[in-house]
């Protein structure tokens, strides 16, 4: 009776697999109960069944027979496709992704996707935008097996012609431009977001000029392009595409020069991140961009002709990160001459180092870059609704207390908007205070 009972479970396996694996759900009245009585009676045997491989076919049978009725089945394609965007964009291997040096192929959520069922499968790869979205990380000097390139040029296909795409290329330590890179390049016209970073890469013969690095075409345009970072040693690069004018909205540079302002200045940037500014004054960079609302900025230093240096601008920013992470605050004295920032309303600032405590006896000087950006947020009688002051600990508790004191005085921020390390200013405090009693 074993023999017989495992015999017909097996087929039933097989029948059920295909079932699951093809959506193939009851539609009518009669095929749903005719479903139901085959699960009352497979539970049924599951409960008699004594011999432990047998239990194991027979639930494994009644977990594909339930799965039938499971509501998921019976979603409408609209929110079957909106929850699988939501897999790829909180996933943490969102998009379609290549690692030169931790797997030869490819990966990422959209191929998990396919794998569940035939149905899923379908609707996986009948949306474009789930294939639109796909980065490169390449370093060495061994090219990309061919089946992989290839397996990514039909991904690219399947993203349709028309579709957006939001693209990253890592590359580092080569001598070559990779050819799967080369695929994303061939698709700028596409492109609505975009992370490039080029790093340590060795110069060659083969590897003499910007286009053997990223090779545009003469005519290249990037007609979509609303947000875009660059991160390199080589940032004429990044003025290549610029000079395209493409319609940028964000834009995050590791370096921008005097030279490179005017290339953004048409631009209606919202938001712009530069690592090291270098140029005349802040003011002629805010005056050249009239749209930004958000700047982040690591560093400026002047150069240039001092004499554009008396421009004046009353921008309308409305946030400003100044130092960033472990980036901290190194703004030239005079940097903030002719800004007015009657718009701001939140604020960020990474000090410096706190361990040489004699560096802050002088910091809070009229004249200095720090107590320049606080006259003019005092003058500019904005209406600050946060106020966030990330510090690096130094060796008396004590010091840091009197620095976020110092830092916070005649700033026109209320107590719920001040803010020490992310942390409410008096909660901070508090803490601070704990531990000078230890």
């Amino acid at each position: 009776m074993c023999s017989s009972l495992e015999s017909a479970y097996q087929a039933l396996y097989t029948e059920f697999l295909a079932k699951s694996r093809h959506n193939d759900i009851p539609k009518s009245p009669v095929a749903r109960a005719r479903l139901r009585a085959l699960i009352d009676q497979t539970r049924k045997d599951l409960q008699l069944c004594s011999e432990i491989p047998i239990c194991n076919q027979i639930s494994r049978v009644l977990e594909f027979e339930e799965s039938l009725f499971a509501p998921i089945r019976i979603l409408p394609s609209e929110v079957l496709t909106e929850i699988f965007q939501l897999v790829i964009e909180t996933s943490s291997k969102p998009g379609i992704i290549y690692t030169s040096w931790k797997s030869p192929k490819l990966s990422g959520c959209i191929f998990m996707l396919t794998w569940i069922c035939f149905w899923w499968r379908d609707e996986a790869l009948s949306n474009s935008t789930f294939w639109s979205r796909i980065a490169v990380r390449y370093s060495g000097s061994s090219h990309a097996p061919p089946k992989v390139a290839a397996f990514l040029n039909e991904c690219i296909l399947r993203s349709g012609v028309l579709a957006p795409m939001r693209i990253g290329i890592y590359i580092e330590r080569t001598d070559f431009f990779p050819s799967i890179a080369a695929l994303l390049v061939a698709q700028v016209h596409r492109w609505r977001q975009a992370v490039l970073s080029f790093h340590y890469l060795q110069r060659i013969e083969s590897l003499d000029s910007v286009d053997s690095l990223f090779p545009f075409d003469p005519s290249t345009h990037f007609p979509l392009l609303e947000d875009l970072s660059f991160n390199s040693d080589e940032p004429t690069i990044a003025n290549r595409i610029l000079e395209c004018y493409p319609p940028l909205r964000k834009l995050e540079l590791s370096e921008l020069s005097e030279s490179s302002i005017n290339v953004i200045a048409g631009q209606k940037l919202k938001i712009l991140k530069v690592g090291r500014y270098s140029g005349v004054s802040l003011a002629r960079l805010l005056h050249m961009c009239p749209c930004l609302e958000s700047l982040t900025l690591e560093s400026f230093e002047f150069k240039g002709n001092p004499g554009i240096n008396q421009i004046t601008c009353r921008s309308s920013l409305s946030t400003l990160h100044i130092g960033v992470e472990d980036n901290a605050y190194k703004v030239q004295n005079g940097a903030w001459t002719g800004v007015t920032l009657p718009k701001l309303s939140k604020l960020d600032v990474t000090l410096p180092d706190l361990i040489d405590d004699e560096n802050w006896e002088t910091a809070y000087e009229p004249g200095t870059s720090l107590s320049e950006l606080k006259e003019v947020v005092k003058q500019s009688k904005c209406a600050l609704q946060r106020v966030n002051l990330i510090m690096y600990y130094g060796k008396e508790p004590q010091f840091t207390l009197e620095i976020a004191d110092k830092f916070f005085e005649d700033l026109p921020v209320k107590a719920e908007g001040s803010f020490v390390e992310s942390k409410l200013l008096q909660e901070w405090r508090e803490d601070v205070e704990e531990t000078i009693d230890e």
